[in-house]
């Protein structure tokens, strides 16, 4: 897409259309946001909040998974399986 072409404020809108985003307001302790910036190695408010949502997202799946495991209803496919998955499809 060009900017030429559509112009700077209808990419906006098309970017915002295709992503589901909500724009908010929002306090933040800094002393926290500083120590969460150096723990996920972002810069900014925007890409830190964004990255402590994915990595929350990431451990409860993790999470769920490990439930699965324990209570026996996680199946592991064996090597003939994987091989299947591996093989170039036609």
């Amino acid at each position: 897409m060009s900017t030429k072409m559509y112009g700077r404020s209808a990419l906006l809108t098309l970017y915002s259309l295709t992503m589901n985003l909500h724009k908010t307001t929002v306090e933040i302790d800094l002393d926290e946001l500083a120590r969460a910036q150096a723990a996920l190695h972002t810069n900014g408010i925007k890409e830190t909040v964004n990255a402590a949502l994915r990595e929350v997202n990431r451990k409860a799946a993790l999470a769920a998974a490990a439930g699965l495991v324990r209570a026996g209803d996680f199946h592991v496919p064996d090597e003939l399986t994987w091989a299947a998955w591996r093989a170039p499809r036609s």
